[in-house]
């Protein structure tokens, strides 16, 4: 696949796999955008990406909010000029079990901690995708 010089928005890409994703892209030749929510992060990854001999840049964004999505995608066009691809990597973990039994005590995933995991790693990914 032909990386050199093609567009492509990273979710997650300041942490973890999508910054690792971020970084071999950009020894491709990629030109980065990188999302996330911790700008901290961001600016580490693409500190990482440009001394990997790609192009990078940070946008501070909840891809499960629309608005936040789809101002994002039209920064990151006007930004780079057009977009080519997507790494659709954002995802987050709450406690991974509905019912948890320790040590005689029972505990359970709250609503609000279900639907932040839908939000992000479903949502995410159709508005990001849209």
């Amino acid at each position: 696949m032909h990386l050199q010089d093609k567009v492509i928005i990273v979710t997650g890409g300041g942490q973890g796999l999508g910054r690792a994703m971020g970084e071999y892209l950009a020894s491709k030749g990629a030109r980065l955008a990188l999302v996330d929510l911790n700008q901290e992060r961001l600016d580490e990854a693409v500190a990482a990406c440009k001394a990997g001999g790609g192009e990078a840049r940070a946008y501070l964004c909840n891809v499960a909010n629309e608005e936040q999505v789809s101002d994002m995608v039209t920064r990151v066009a006007e930004d780079f000029g057009g977009l080519h691809g997507l790494v659709n990597n954002a995802g987050i973990l709450r406690d991974g079990l509905l019912l948890k039994v320790k040590d005689g005590e029972i505990s359970k995933m709250s609503l609000a901690q279900w639907q932040a995991v839908i939000d992000v790693n479903l949502t995410g990914v159709f508005l990001c995708t849209r």
